[in-house]
């Protein structure tokens, strides 16, 4: 650890002081690849990283050369303690103490896997207040080091701090607590150490498999798995008296321990199994409450209830879950399956045909009536085989209801209601497949598993039910509808309001255009606070009125709920709510307070700048929010309720005033088809007004909002925009609006007329421009090439270059039909091939090279998972043929993103020597004019390595 006692903000002002003493008058730099290593970006904790008294702050600070740390502060005075490869940092309900995870730098951990060692992070706790930690571990000031700590949580009071270590690692894996069929195995038992902070003092268990505390209470509850079952059981451990109970102990495996929210009730699963079933079934245990006496106690054993569905079994994949009341403990259900019967003929079967049939083809069988494509169907093998539908077990009655039908249904229980919605999909799974969302909706009863209808085909399936069980919501028909559950009334409760809650100029080509969203609902049920493009409104759950509660449309200024204290229900009108501001066409952003009965927003903090991630204390009136801009590094803003007067508590990247740095502007344009459109130009560093630069264009759908985004300059981001600007390049990002059925065309539409309107100001050289985009944005690179001439070289990473070919193929990470994300997907084409051909091959790059003029090089992973990477080498081959200027740059055993260190920088450095060459004149490198063979690259690589050693 590395004390800092200095504040942040007054140590980059004397920093800044000091180093213009040294530059002096000279002219900035702009920064080297070498100094892209110390440039940070800030990782801001949730709800702001403020301590539940605001007194302190966490957050993560992350350098471009993966040196990464963790910051904790003091907010009053700036004191800062840092804790080097720091993260997931938590405080304690009191404020008084922090937990957080250390790990290693990106080198250590390549040595130790190397090495073939297990990588086990520490545990670092640090008191916030003053004194020591009087423990034997390594202790530093009121900072102490735990080895080997793999999970840690503290205690509802924040007076305890339980931590599991690693399981004990084993030459010879142990025999499965489980059998292996079964994947809700327990966890392999480990040593749990409960802390008493204020002390030091330890209470040490083993064979700890799970462990829980009480949301609200002192006791831990933990399951104990060890290798031979001896000992195994649940325990209770009451830190405050020490007192231990064991709550029940068998040979056997416990799992899914849970407690329900704000109570003494606790559950767990008890596995048990025979000889002729696959994995375990079990029973279910709950104390309510944990802390009564025995008779608190509550058994429920499937194979002693006659009604149990025949052929199931209880799993241990979905963890039981309570109902609000604690009246119902929720499970997952899903068939036993039989040990398959041994052959006994096999062993004296010495036939040719015994001999040809020891080893099974190697055969998968794909059928046109598989609803999901068997790639698909092996991405998704582990989660097919823990499906399972809900049972309802009434603890008092002992009852046991089956609530699911079907594995592909969603069953939601609903909050203060005996009853559960369940949206449910096998009638549309093959539309499901090909992106055509659709579920029918019905209700099932808790305690009969009885089911009423309520509508047939909604095409989102989506459903929400609101807070205190009142309603479910849904979208159908560009409209909201409400169910009343009491009455099943279903309402068009949008019908009459003077605007659209649906995106209708989304240009996604399925059949129910998204949501703008919805922020939540007001106390009992009463009303739905939807979102349309800009504003929020107040929509009685009935339908009966619709109030506007923002004034955003008149300022075209987006408002958002934001949500302070994640444990609110409903939204409280009659009291000040924060909302986010975003300006669509200033890119201004903020925060401000609704008075929903004057219907006015005050507006708090309002800036030409990102501001981003707005915090509170959980139990003082201490705010936090990020600020940045492409000039100025983000940073950490801390005050009360009166943003305005908050005060800037981080100073990241001090030293950026030592370099030359480029800046950001808004541009507007028009596409050829009349659209208004805008886009992020970035001016080089140390620009001069009246000289044209070179320009990069870089592309991906819509990026002008974004125009306030730091960008740190790193060597493994290959398309940094902190890079380019730093090496002389005018950079643009336009946006994109996409027509169905003609994607290719839509990005000429729109790109074209965004260079020329750079071009005229000015800035860029248009014989010096270049286009280089990625994944999509390397589709629309590689069509821009091979359709336009405004481009001096172009640069595609993984593209799709043939959507008739694409067409046919698998999305290889995920396993779903290329048929599904090209009709439905980012290509949105609409309709299937057959029904609109000349479409495909319009919007495809490859049927149009022999018009090329455009330099262009590709990057392919060849374990390319999203796109599959033939996609690249089509069009390599065709442009080779038709013998363009192409290169192909290929990297072995790389994905859709490069992942390696060595391949990001190569990469990268490829890129800038490409556009040097092609923008600026510089000379090209062999591998631009030649190419590298094989061989070459052999003797390459032996360099490399005689070097290395």
């Amino acid at each position: 650890m590395r004390p800092i006692r200095m504040a942040p903000v007054l140590f980059r002002t004397l920093l800044a002081a000091a180093l213009s003493v040294t530059v002096g008058a000279q002219s900035k730099q702009p920064p080297a690849p070498s100094d892209y290593g110390q440039w940070e970006t800030l990782a801001a904790q949730s709800r702001g990283g403020l301590s539940p008294d605001g007194r302190w702050l966490v957050y993560g600070l992350n350098r471009s050369n993966r040196e990464n740390e963790l910051r904790i502060m003091n907010v009053a005075d700036g004191t800062t303690i840092t804790a080097p490869f720091g993260s997931q940092p938590v405080f304690s309900a009191d404020s008084k103490w922090i937990a957080y995870a250390i790990g290693y730098s990106e080198t250590e951990e390549e040595k130790l896997r190397k090495q073939k060692k297990p990588v086990q992070r520490k545990l670092g706790i640090m008191k916030l207040t003053s004194g020591e930690t009087p423990t034997s571990d390594v202790t530093t000031d009121r900072i102490t080091t735990i080895e080997g700590v793999e999970s840690f949580a503290f205690d509802a009071a924040g007076t305890h701090l339980a931590l599991r270590r690693y399981p004990i690692e084993r030459k010879e894996p142990p025999a499965p607590t489980l059998p292996a069929a079964d994947d809700g195995s327990p966890a392999p038992g480990a040593t749990l150490i409960v802390r008493e902070l204020a002390t030091g003092r330890d209470t040490t268990f083993g064979n700890v498999a799970e462990c829980a505390w009480q949301d609200k209470g002192p006791l831990l509850a933990f399951t104990i798995n060890a290798d031979e079952k001896i000992g195994n059981g649940v325990h209770l451990f009451d830190p405050s008296t020490s007192a231990l109970r064991v709550l029940d102990s068998a040979a056997a495996g416990y799992v899914g321990l849970n407690w329900r929210k704000d109570a003494d009730d606790l559950v767990v699963l008890r596995a048990t199994t025979d000889e002729r079933h696959e994995g375990a079934t079990h029973a279910v245990i709950a104390w309510t409450p944990v802390s009564a006496a025995e008779r608190s106690r509550h058994v429920y054993e499937p194979s002693s209830d006659r009604s149990f569905p025949a052929g199931m079994r209880t799993v241990a994949f979905r963890k039981p879950s309570w109902s609000e009341e604690g009246d119902i403990v929720f499970l997952g259900i899903a068939r036993w399956n039989d040990k398959p019967a041994k052959d006994k003929t096999r062993k004296d079967d010495k036939s040719e045909t015994a001999d040809d049939e020891e080893e099974p083809a190697a055969v998968d069988v794909w059928h046109a009536r598989d609803v999901e494509v068997i790639p698909r169907q092996k991405i998704s093998a582990a989660n097919d085989r823990r499906r399972n539908m809900l049972a309802a077990w009434h603890v008092s009655t002992g009852s046991f209801v089956p609530l699911g039908k079907d594995l592909f249904e969603q069953i939601t229980p609903i909050k203060r209601q005996k009853l559960a919605d369940v949206a449910s999909w096998p009638a549309y799974a093959m539309d499901r497949s090909i992106g055509r969302a659709a579920a029918d909706l019905a209700l099932v009863d808790l305690s009969t598993g009885t089911r009423t209808k309520l509508i047939d085909r909604i095409d989102d399936g989506y459903v929400q039910a609101s807070p205190g069980g009142r309603y479910l919501l849904f979208l159908n028909a560009d409209h909201c509808w409400t169910i009343d559950i009491r009455s099943r009334a279903i309402t068009n409760i949008t019908k009459t309001v003077q605007t659209s809650f649906v995106n209708r100029e989304s240009d996604a080509t399925i059949k129910q255009k998204p949501t703008f969203g919805v922020a939540g609902w007001t106390k009992d049920d009463e009303a739905v606070i939807l979102y349309d493009k800009f504003d929020m409104w107040q929509v009685a759950s009935d339908g009966s009125r619709a109030t506007r509660l923002t004034d955003g449309a008149a300022q075209q200024v987006r408002h958002r709920y934001v949500r302070l204290n994640p444990d609110d229900e409903w939204i409280d009108v009659e009291k000040p709510v924060a909302v986010s501001l975003f300006g669509i066409w200033t890119k201004r952003s903020g925060y401000g307070w609704l008075n929903a009965a004057a219907k006015s927003v005050e507006h708090r903090v309002w800036l030409d700048k990102s501001v981003t991630g707005l915090g509170k204390a959980k139990n003082a009136d201490v705010y936090s929010y990020v600020a940045q801009s492409f000039e100025d590094s983000p940073d950490i803003f801390v005050g009360g309720p009166d943003l305005p007067s908050a005060k800037a508590v981080t100073a990241t990247n001090p030293f950026q005033a030592t370099f030359a740095w480029g800046r950001a502007e808004l541009v507007e344009y028009k596409s050829e088809r009349g659209a208004r459109l805008q886009g992020a130009l970035y001016y080089p560093a140390g620009y001069e007004a009246g000289k044209k630069y070179p320009m990069i264009v870089y592309l991906y759908e819509r990026l002008s909002d974004g125009l306030h985004r730091y960008v740190a300059p790193s060597e493994r981001d290959y398309y940094n925009t902190g890079v380019f600007t730093s090496q002389g390049y005018v950079v643009l990002q336009p946006d994109i609006v996409f027509r169905p059925r003609e994607p290719g065309v839509s990005v000429v539409e729109c790109v074209g007329p965004a260079v020329k309107k750079i071009v005229s100001m000015g800035v860029a050289d248009g014989a010096r421009v270049g286009v280089v985009g990625h994944s999509w944005g390397g589709f629309d690179t590689a069509y821009l090439t091979t359709h336009t001439d405004i481009f001096a070289a172009g640069v595609a990473g993984a593209p799709i270059t043939d959507l008739v070919s694409n067409y046919g193929n698998h999305h290889w990470s995920s396993g779903i039909a290329e048929t599904d994300h090209i009709e439905t997907g980012q290509q949105r084409m609409e309709v299937p091939l057959y029904e609109d051909l000349p479409a495909y091959i319009r919007n495809s790059a490859v049927f149009t090279v022999q018009n090329m003029k455009t330099p262009l090089l590709i990057e392919v992973g060849d374990g390319d998972g999203t796109v599959f990477w033939h996609q690249g080498i089509e069009l390599y081959n065709i442009a080779r043929r038709a013998k363009k200027d192409v290169v192909l740059l290929a990297y072995a055993g790389e994905d859709h993103g490069l992942r390696k260190k060595a391949n990001q920088i190569d990469y990268q450095h490829r890129i800038l020597q490409w556009f040097g060459h092609y923008l600026r004149n510089e000379p090209a490198p062999p591998w631009i004019t030649s190419g590298v063979s094989v061989l070459e690259r052999e003797q390459e690589l032996q360099r490399a390595s005689k070097k290395g050693s």
